[in-house]
């Protein structure tokens, strides 16, 4: 493939990845009424992917882990962001979301240079297996970070608490080093559910 045939490819790739910044997470959320994007929410975990493991001195792959943040929701660009909820309540199943997902970057795939395109594949399927300790503490943090985000905005937004206070659970669980972040979120939501007159279950909580 000649230089300039991978230049346009980039710009193939780049009108792809652009339509991150518009696919819009938590749809099914009403009560939020200011709604981030998948590029937002996928920023915030890379930053804070070099950062939490630097000052908790965790043995991964900075780098490895950076780019499985930034590509970890890149089907979203395509594929459309699937609230939790749906898949909580039966609406939607695990199988369906990963096979559009799927689709969608095998379709990212083709569109990028070689390389370059088996590169995003392997990371995507690297965070989709949580094979490698990166894999799993982009998944625990994306789920943090998820959930941080809607403490942020508020009580007004929360739908589910059930949903909500369990959601990190199991990742952190794979990724027991986070553990303590688990925790610090937790303690800044337990005021927040109580203001909403809800019961915070011992099983939220990583012992």
């Amino acid at each position: 493939m000649t230089r300039k045939n991978k230049i346009e490819k980039l710009f193939d790739f780049m009108e792809i990845s652009h339509q991150l910044k518009k696919t819009k997470r938590y749809l099914h959320t009403k009560e939020m009424k200011w709604k981030e994007s998948s590029a937002d929410h996928s920023w915030n975990v890379a930053l804070l992917s070099f950062i939490v493991a630097e000052e908790l001195n965790l043995k991964v792959n900075i780098e490895k882990a950076i780019k499985i943040a930034l590509v970890h929701d890149l089907v979203e660009a395509i594929a459309g962001d699937t609230d939790h909820s749906l898949i909580a309540f039966g609406k939607v199943t695990k199988a369906d979301k990963y096979n559009a997902e799927l689709s969608a970057m095998e379709q990212i795939k083709k569109t990028l240079p070689e390389k370059s395109g088996t590169d995003v594949y392997n990371l995507w399927m690297e965070y989709e297996n949580g094979t490698t300790p990166e894999a799993k503490y982009v998944k625990a943090l994306d789920k943090i970070e998820g959930i941080d985000h809607m403490h942020r905005i508020g009580t007004k937004c929360f739908d589910y608490p059930e949903l909500i206070a369990a959601y990190s659970t199991k990742a952190v669980g794979d990724y027991p080093k986070l553990k303590g972040m688990l925790a610090e979120l937790n303690k800044r939501l337990k005021p927040q559910f109580k203001e909403k007159g809800w019961g915070w279950k011992k099983e939220y909580d990583l012992d």
